[in-house]
């Protein structure tokens, strides 16, 4: 079923989004790394676009993962009993960002490099924990390539719209060819949330499609209640566990995290709607026990996942691994600093972003099918 925006949506969705997209060189990091990170990290070249051409999305290569398919996003942690996947149901994963070359502003489809890090990291350690909810669909998109994020000019901004452009392009076709109008779960994580965020206003909300997206897991980009999440006609913030047609969205930080990066960010920033997001709340459901603003102890915790290998099976669940608050000003923090195997990419400030579906991978797993079990029982 192909769906259509409204004209003067899709304008206001799109001039919202270039707002959006423009400041995002400010987030996760302070000022001084990102100045570092800007350095090696982004292209010598003003951006342009590698190709002119749109991504066939009818062409299953061009898809990381599909019903079907053998890759990691089948994983199951060790000593998980297999579990009948729910067919009736669909997930659209839209992966984070694995291209860190300068070489240009955007990733090649067939970047070896990048396609490594999303095939045997990204969808063994993140695309997997829906595996249980139902048949996961990931297109593979010419992704902004990690220095967009720390670029001050237009050049990051364009880059990052032209990723997006092929994240529409897929969901089109993902909605009009491949879902047969079943249910479906959006979810992501950093670049792959900012994208699922935008769909969210040019192709979800206010139309037939908000009735049947269980949930929408926005991990690891911030999202404002009132200048996002109020601009989504018919989507709220998941407020339970079973809660559905919702978004959840959360960023992890250490017990003593410095989330001024963010903060910048959020501060500076508009949303969905055209509304300036400072002195606006940031949306923080707990992944321990699903409320907003949430506080629960590391008994709450149904298992971490350490990362492995590239070639290696996952391992074990660690159960009880840590607890989490969403403190006031809409951050996640941990209720103990992790040892040493979750330092490795810790970023700046306390910033566990990179293991925010680790540190809270049985959780999300378990919740999923939660939620696309009650959208079913409420939808027979």
């Amino acid at each position: 079923m192909a769906v259509r925006a409204k004209p003067a949506g899709i304008f206001l969705a799109i001039v919202a989004t270039l707002i959006i997209l423009v400041v995002a060189g400010f987030l996760w990091i302070q000022a001084d790394p990102a100045r570092a990170l800007r350095i090696a990290f982004t292209p010598g070249e003003p951006f342009t676009a590698i190709s002119a051409d749109p991504i066939d999305y009818t062409d299953n290569v061009n898809w990381a993962v599909l019903p079907g398919t053998n890759t990691f996003a089948s994983a199951k942690p060790a000593g998980i009993a297999d579990v009948t996947v729910m067919p009736e149901v669909d997930v659209f994963f839209i992966h984070p960002t694995t291209y860190l070359s300068r070489e240009s502003w955007n990733a090649p489809l067939d970047h070896a490099d990048a396609n490594l890090r999303i095939e045997k990291r990204v969808l063994k350690m993140q695309a997997s924990a829906y595996n249980l909810a139902g048949n996961i669909y990931a297109p593979r998109y010419r992704q902004a390539t990690f220095g967009a994020f720390f670029d001050d000019a237009a050049d990051g901004l364009q880059s990052l719209v032209f990723a997006y452009n092929d994240v529409q392009m897929a969901f089109d076709q993902f909605i009009a060819d491949r879902n047969d109008e079943r249910p479906f779960i959006l979810a992501g994580h950093s670049q792959g949330s900012l994208h699922a965020l935008a769909l969210l206003k040019q192709r979800i909300a206010g139309t037939p499609l908000a009735d049947r997206m269980i949930a929408a897991y926005i991990i690891g980009w911030p999202v404002s209640m009132e200048a996002d999440l109020g601009a989504l006609e018919d989507i709220d913030a998941c407020a339970s566990a079973d809660d559905t047609r919702c978004v959840v969205s959360y960023q992890t930080f250490g017990p003593k995290g410095d989330t001024n990066g963010v903060k910048v960010y959020f501060e500076t920033s508009v949303g969905l709607g055209g509304m300036p997001r400072k002195d606006t709340k940031m949306l923080c459901v707990n992944p321990l026990n699903w409320t907003i603003d949430g506080n629960a102890p590391a008994a709450a915790n149904a298992g971490a996942m350490e990362r492995v290998g590239d070639e290696d099976a996952m391992g074990s669940p660690v159960i009880g691994f840590n607890g989490a608050r969403c403190d006031d000003d809409g951050f996640l923090y941990l209720e103990n600093e992790p040892g040493e195997p979750w330092q490795h990419l810790k970023m700046a400030g306390e910033n566990y972003h990179v293991y925010d579906y680790h540190m809270f991978y049985m959780n999300i797993r378990e919740n999923a099918a939660t939620r696309a079990a009650a959208w079913k029982a409420v939808h027979p």
